[in-house]
């Protein structure tokens, strides 16, 4: 249940009033994960923390940015989501072909 898992996660995360609070939240997704963020931030009292989703084509590559108003933010959001997935990639490829030794 991604959605689920989704606020389940970050309600552990913003339950943690010690912890800073970011200024934006980027969820994978479309508008269901956008709005799951949206409410456990809205009940934990953080409505002012924006929420952005990067919407994914049918082969899995990010083309385009959800409720965002900064043409700027989104091109930054897109280069750190290619980053991430290059780095999840060369990882697993090393782990891959060391047979999934750790």
């Amino acid at each position: 249940d991604d959605v689920g898992d989704l606020k389940q996660v970050l309600g552990r995360r913003f339950g943690h009033p010690e912890w800073r609070f970011p200024n934006l939240v980027v969820v994978d997704g479309g508008k269901a994960q956008i709005n799951a963020a949206r409410k456990v931030l809205d009940e934990s009292g953080l409505e002012m923390i924006e929420v952005v989703s990067v919407v994914k084509d049918e082969r899995h590559r990010p083309k385009g940015i959800l409720n965002s108003k900064d043409q700027n933010l989104e091109r930054a959001i897109l280069l750190a989501n290619a980053e991430a997935h290059r780095f999840a990639i060369g990882y697993h490829r090393k782990l891959r072909n060391k047979g999934f030794r750790i």
